[in-house]
């Protein structure tokens, strides 16, 4: 920033140098007469005095191209730095879509890993449900199985017993063939056979329907025992698709983990990289943001002095008018007597227009209206009106009618538009038309006074209340009454010359205040009523004394 500074100095201070040396040596040729390629010599001075300026210029350009390296490099290579400006934020958005597009993917891969965690889990829980039913199932099997046990030892233990009976039966039969010859003799030992027979054979029965029952439960036992061996054949199917399911996820897991880890890599190297085309970039905005800031402030510099020029042209313009009439209407005082003044109004009127064909006829009487004022004011002596003697345009008066034509009510003056002595032939006067608004409410405070006629004479109390009047006929035109017309009261002397004796005879000090009587418009006229008080208490007003104390 310093450098640039000593830069921009060192060229005005050559660009002063060079324009000194230029003119002298101009000069110089001016005064020797010299003369070059048969030119004069004023012309042989002006040709020499602009080489100089060039040869110094492109000198003292020489000299900055050779000191000053920035220089150098921001005039003849600024399209390359621009260019590679340009480049640089191309790639710089590149990179940038690159990165979203990386952290796009690497956001979808967390979620598809997250997914896979929660798919995982479930698949974990899943397993763990399995190995329970499995436990469950299993501890089930171990049940039946010791009761198959049971079952089997029964059987076995019966079929001992049956066949133990079958041994003693044969025994039995043959001891019965072997006794059969004693059947007489031991009939006795025949009955207790029979009935040891009898409680044989009904054991016998006990026990094959014991042993049908066992081979039921058997047979009941088996199928539900194949049926929990293919569940638990399918349980462990499952849970090695389970596994096999989790290896393949928790290979893909790694998969896309190395793949993460890659591009978080990629990506960290990409920011670098970002990071510092960044930092140039930075570095370069920053320069051109300078030149830039150096180049706003010269153009607002400019255009300020532009403005300022400008305005102090129109105020120029504008003053040498005001001149012109100044000196105009002070010729014309000096000159003769001035009949009617600037701004003077010559006519006013309050105009409502329903119907478009109205508004010429109104402007027409206002026009006339003014034209009589203005020849009684020109010509006291004319006392029949028969010339024309205001001048105002055809396009001040189409202006005015289509301001008023919208039906409401306007205020028209016909003012006039400069001094005129009496002599005058014509007098230019324009139109002003405005709303007739309210201006003035009922009990408004229009102005005051402070009165003692006990340390003032009667003419001091009449004077000041004169004074009164006048400051509400000021007000009134500058608030823009018609004329600035008041009315005091009735409008009658006798009830003014009332409140003015009342006033002067009163021996304690009043405030009189000028109070609205009714609404006021800007037509006018002002309408007042004087009010004086003691103490913030009326104590009589115009036309009317109150007797006991007043009203408040």
């Amino acid at each position: 920033m310093t450098a640039g500074y000593i830069l921009v100095f060192v060229i005005l201070v050559l660009g002063g140098v060079i324009a000194t040396v230029s003119d002298r040596l101009g000069t110089k040729v001016g005064k020797a007469r010299l003369s070059l390629f048969k030119l004069r010599p004023r012309d042989t001075a002006v040709v020499v005095t602009v080489m100089a300026g060039s040869i110094l210029s492109a000198i003292t350009l020489g000299i900055l191209f050779a000191t000053s390296k920035p220089l150098r490099t921001g005039v003849f290579r600024i399209d390359e730095i621009q260019k590679r400006l340009n480049n640089a934020r191309r790639e710089i958005n590149q990179a940038t879509q690159e990165k979203n597009r990386v952290e796009s993917e690497l956001a979808q891969a967390r979620a598809a890993q997250a997914q896979a965690r929660a798919n995982l889990e479930q698949i974990n829980q899943s397993l763990q449900a399995a190995n329970a039913e499995q436990a469950r199932t299993q501890t089930k099997l171990n049940s039946l199985r010791a009761q198959l046990n049971s079952v089997q030892a029964a059987k076995s233990k019966t079929e001992e017993q049956l066949s133990q009976v079958e041994a003693a039966k044969s025994k039995t039969e043959e001891q019965l063939s072997s006794v059969e010859a004693a059947k007489s003799r031991t009939e006795e030992q025949l009955k207790l056979v029979e009935t040891i027979r009898s409680t044989t054979q009904a054991q016998l029965d006990r026990t094959e329907n014991q042993l049908k029952t066992v081979s039921a439960q058997k047979t009941t036992l088996g199928s539900e025992i194949a049926q929990l061996q293919e569940e638990r054949q399918q349980l462990i199917e499952q849970r090695e698709q389970v596994k096999t399911q989790i290896a393949q996820r928790d290979r893909e897991i790694a998969q896309r983990d190395r793949e993460i880890v890659a591009r978080n890599e990629l990506i960290a190297q990409r920011d670098k990289e970002i990071a510092q085309r960044v930092q140039n970039l930075a570095e370069r905005d920053r320069i051109i943001v300078e030149r830039d800031k150096v180049i706003a402030e010269r153009e607002a510099l400019l255009e300020t002095l532009a403005q300022q020029q400008t305005q102090l042209e129109q105020q120029q313009t504008l003053l040498q008018q005001q001149v012109q009439v100044l000196e105009r209407d002070f010729q014309a005082i000096r000159e003769g007597t001035v009949a009617i003044r600037r701004g003077q109004i010559l006519a006013a009127g309050v105009v409502r227009i329903v119907e478009p064909g109205m508004a010429s006829g109104a402007i027409d009487r206002l026009l006339r209206e003014a034209n009589k004022t203005t020849v009684g004011l020109m010509q006291p002596e004319n006392t029949k009106v028969r010339d024309q003697v205001i001048q105002i345009t055809k396009a001040e008066i189409d202006q005015l009618i289509s301001q008023i034509k919208d039906g409401q009510d306007y205020v028209v003056r016909i003012v006039a538009g400069a001094n005129y002595l009496r002599e005058e032939k014509l007098i230019k006067v324009f139109a002003e038309a405005e709303i007739n608004r309210v201006v003035f409410r009922a009990g408004d405070v229009i102005a005051g006074v402070a009165v003692d006629s006990v340390t003032l004479t009667d003419e001091q109390v009449r004077q000041q209340l004169l004074q009164l009047i006048e400051a509400c006929q000021f007000r009134a035109r500058l608030i823009g009454v018609v004329g600035g017309r008041v009315q005091v009261a009735d409008n009658r002397v006798e009830t003014l010359a009332g409140f003015i004796e009342r006033l002067q005879q009163y021996d304690k000090p009043l405030d009189v205040q000028a109070i609205a009587a009714d609404v006021t418009y800007i037509a006018g006229p002002l309408k007042i009523d004087l009010v004086a008080r003691e103490n913030g208490v009326v104590v009589f007003r115009t036309g009317q004394q109150i007797q006991g104390g007043g009203e408040n």
